[in-house]
């Protein structure tokens, strides 16, 4: 796990941009458990564990999938399955009678049944296609600071990148070579100076920046997190734990809901909402279908109709869940649309929303 998410913390550096992405197996799930009772309760546990996690990664709300409606989602996993299968592993587990054999059992949900879930609890569904974040990492260690980065790797640094991960949020790690040394310092980082966090940022292009601090002194664990979003806007909050491993997730949590709240809606009847987008620049056919199955794809966009196409301009009708903003949002992650207000006195302004077409998702 820890080299697989390496490869993720780096692979932002072989590439120019690295804008939104889709997140790849939200609706499965792998868990290793001990092989030390029946089969049959060991998968009951998997499909439990797994809903567990599955939930988690959809809604982007971790401290909402607890309590009473954990209970109940862990009760109606097993009737969620959709396909899963069993391999031995080839390292030990621990149990209470010490090292055991383990088993490896993964599981795919029907994405149906968690969506409904998730709905039905009026919880948020987040699509696949998720905002790109680059962490800027500072840890202290009784009184030293040390930057983290792809070429200078830290505990700190691979347990976010696990933790966030597990929270389906795909996060980058900076080089830290000799040009982010002379761009930016460790109390550059530490003080939260955001105008220079930002500038040292631009070469890698994500559509967010965070930077993360955590502090182990005489061994009390805490740190912070600020969060700088495209739209100028940032998020701060303050980090406890008993450990290390305690205040990176609470980082994470923090951090997919922060996007949760921003790019996904609850699905229900009461959410819904159209609104009429305007395309230029959509010069054949192709375009034209590439851009509404572009907007067919948002997770929380419900369906697209076409409403008239005009010359090179094209006009759609959008019903969506929840408010008009999150679907700005998202389109935002792309470079398919670029934003084109129209003047305000053009007798459309008040009526639709324009873009142009940028030529590439």
């Amino acid at each position: 796990m820890n080299s697989r998410i390496f490869l993720l913390l780096i692979s932002v550096f072989c590439t120019s941009l690295a804008n939104a992405v889709p997140v790849q197996g939200l609706y499965s799930a792998e868990i290793n458990l001990p092989a030390t009772q029946s089969e049959a309760k060991m998968l009951n546990d998997a499909f439990s564990l797994a809903a567990e996690d599955v939930l988690i990664k959809v809604s982007g709300d971790k401290n909402a999938i607890s309590g009473a409606l954990l209970a109940q989602a862990k009760k109606s996993a097993s009737t969620w399955v959709a396909q899963h299968s069993v391999a031995s592993l080839s390292e030990l587990l621990p149990s209470e009678d010490g090292l055991v054999p383990g088993k490896k059992v993964k599981v795919a949900f029907y994405q149906e049944s968690i969506d409904r879930f998730l709905s039905q609890n009026n919880l948020p569904v987040w699509g696949d296609n998720r905002p790109s974040v680059l962490v800027w990492l500072v840890s202290e260690t009784n009184g030293v600071r040390t930057l983290s980065g792809s070429r200078a790797p830290s505990d700190a640094l691979n347990q976010f990148a696990h933790s966030a991960s597990v929270m389906g949020v795909p996060v980058y790690a900076p080089l830290f070579d000799e040009v982010d040394q002379k761009n930016l310092s460790v109390s550059d980082v530490w003080g939260f100076f955001e105008d220079s966090i930002l500038s040292a940022s631009k070469r890698y292009q994500t559509d967010s920046v965070v930077a993360l601090r955590v502090s182990n002194y005489a061994g009390q664990m805490d740190g912070n997190l600020l969060v700088l979003l495209k739209n100028g806007e940032t998020e701060r909050f303050s980090l406890h734990g008993d450990s290390l491993e305690g205040v990176i997730d609470q980082a994470s949590v923090y951090l997919a809901k922060v996007f949760s709240s921003r790019y996904a809606s609850v699905r229900n009847g009461g959410s819904a909402s159209r609104l009429n987008i305007q395309v230029v620049g959509v010069t054949n056919y192709a375009i034209m279908s590439k851009v509404q199955s572009y907007l067919e794809s948002i997770g929380l966009v419900r369906d697209v109709m076409l409403v008239q196409v005009d010359g090179e301009k094209v006009e759609f009708s959008v019903e969506i869940d929840g408010d008009k903003q999150k679907l700005f949002n998202s389109i935002s992650l792309s470079r398919l649309l670029i934003d084109a207000p129209l003047n305000a006195l053009d007798p459309d302004a008040n009526r639709v929303v324009s873009y142009q077409y940028g030529g590439v998702k």
